[in-house]
């Protein structure tokens, strides 16, 4: 199963590659050649300061490699397919959803080492950013996985877009603006991707410390919603 499945992901590998070199171009600790000259090199914001940009990559990642997971099988037709065999299909899904968690990861590893040589001519460090890279990986992938178990279509655009709108919220959070006001505010930001988590432990590896209570809560999320989905996929049916 797991040859046919990799054949099947080569497409997606293919984007998270050229998502890889778009994040390249994009992560300012690569580019100290725009650096004053003479100037210390930032050392702590390079190869620490990557945890960020390899967070974003791995859950970036888990989108394109998962989005479309389940619905685009029951759109096609696959579903009832795949599972007319004595295959269950959390054991299915599960393999695929843990395939893309490593491919994530992976390529993240692969980001931060070649990165660093293709940019400072060597590598320096920097493996803790692997953790942040693995929070964010199981967060986004818990997302998306409910999201195409609950949606027929258009689950990949749907947690793009929320990708997309939770630095939004994060950076005006961050900068004491309510996106939305009271009670409502604080079931919107439970319900989003937990950056705001994922932030406090960024910070926490610049520090040279573990976040525990926001790593646990970020870690948290992925897992509930993969645990949704989950219960969802083995009490429906689908033609």
């Amino acid at each position: 199963m797991i040859p046919i499945l990799l054949r099947c992901m080569l497409p997606r590998l293919a984007m998270v590659a050229l998502a890889g070199l778009l994040f390249f171009a994009l992560e300012p600790g690569f580019h100290r050649h725009d650096q004053v000259p003479g100037a210390e090199p930032s050392l702590d914001l390079g190869y620490l300061g990557i945890a960020a940009t390899l967070a974003n990559y791995a859950a970036l990642s888990m989108l394109i490699l998962l989005g479309g997971f389940v619905s685009g099988d029951r759109r096609s037709g696959y579903y009832r397919m795949f599972f007319s065999h004595p295959t269950r299909p959390l054991s299915f899904y599960g393999l695929r959803w843990l395939l893309a968690l490593g491919f994530s990861i992976l390529a993240a590893a692969v980001f931060l080492v070649v990165g660093q040589m293709v940019a400072w001519g060597g590598f320096e460090g920097g493996w803790i950013g692997l953790y942040l890279a693995l929070l964010a990986a199981v967060a986004y992938g818990g997302m998306v996985a409910v999201l195409s178990v609950l949606l027929v279509r258009g689950d990949a655009w749907v947690a793009l877009v929320l990708y997309l709108a939770n630095y939004v919220w994060l950076q005006l959070v961050s900068s004491g603006v309510e996106p939305l006001p009271g009670v409502l505010g604080d079931v919107v930001g439970l319900l989003l991707p937990p950056q705001l988590a994922l932030s406090d432990v960024y910070d926490g590896i610049l520090r040279g410390e573990i976040a525990w209570g926001a790593s646990a809560f970020a870690g948290g999320y992925g897992l509930f919603w993969l645990i949704i989905a989950g219960v969802l996929l083995k009490a429906r049916e689908w033609p």
